[in-house]
């Protein structure tokens, strides 16, 4: 009778045993799932992130490009008002800067060519320097 007690406890603490090691399986599969689960969600997360940060850069250069396209249509408005002003500043003696250094490269050759001083600049040396047509 002994015996049997003793088996029959055996059989109890084996029971348990096997009760608990199917408990232990079944927490460790739900940490595992949970465990997927939050790597998926981790990946998720990343991608949203790596879109937004996307989706603000392509704002940030649009918005660069809108103002750039702005700063070139001023600009080229800036240049017509000024090439439609033209005519009427070079009737008032005043013109644009390339013409001005022309013409006072102009006015240094004709100058050295009718000094006394410097006869070497002949008339063939200013043809040359494309000075006198």
């Amino acid at each position: 009778m002994e015996r049997q007690r003793k088996k029959i406890q055996i059989d109890e603490l084996e029971s348990i045993v096997r009760l608990k090691q199917a408990e232990a399986d079944m927490f460790e599969l739900r940490a595992n799932e949970a465990r997927r689960e939050a790597e998926r969600l981790q990946r998720i997360a990343l991608a949203k992130t790596k879109k937004s940060e996307e989706d603000y850069a392509s704002r940030y250069l649009k918005q660069r490009l809108d103002e750039a396209e702005a700063e070139k249509q001023y600009l080229f408005e800036k240049i017509k008002l000024q090439e439609s002003l033209r005519p009427t500043q070079s009737s008032a003696g005043t013109s644009d800067p390339s013409d001005m250094m022309y013409n006072k490269i102009q006015d240094l050759l004709k100058h050295m060519y009718t000094t006394p001083s410097n006869t070497a600049a002949t008339s063939s040396d200013l043809h040359s320097l494309g000075a006198i047509p």
